[in-house]
């Protein structure tokens, strides 16, 4: 048995909510970045809420790595509302450098 996948999400605790176009249904989407294994810098990524209320406070959490086929395609998933926040939070970038 495999050891499962994690990765690393950076919450800033920016959102925007709105109603769906098409759908005429709530929206919530959050934005963070994702520490990928072999590169030096994070990439920011969206992902999505039902609600204001289900975004996570800002900072690091522990996220597995969800990996699926649907309808023939490999799909990888993240999901940082179901994620560990990290006890051990990373300095800003001013204080790290001052430091």
């Amino acid at each position: 048995m495999s050891s499962p996948l994690t990765i690393r999400v950076e919450i800033t605790g920016q959102h925007r909510s709105g109603i769906a176009a098409k759908s005429q249904k709530p929206y919530c989407m959050f934005d963070g970045y994702v520490h990928l294994p072999n590169n030096p810098y994070p990439d920011k990524a969206s992902f999505y809420a039902t609600s204001v209320a289900e975004v996570p406070q800002a900072g690091m959490y522990e996220c597995d790595v969800v990996l699926s086929v649907k309808d023939g395609r490999m799909s990888v998933e993240v999901d940082p509302r179901q994620g560990r926040r990290m006890s051990q939070q990373p300095k800003p970038a001013a204080v790290a450098a001052a430091g």
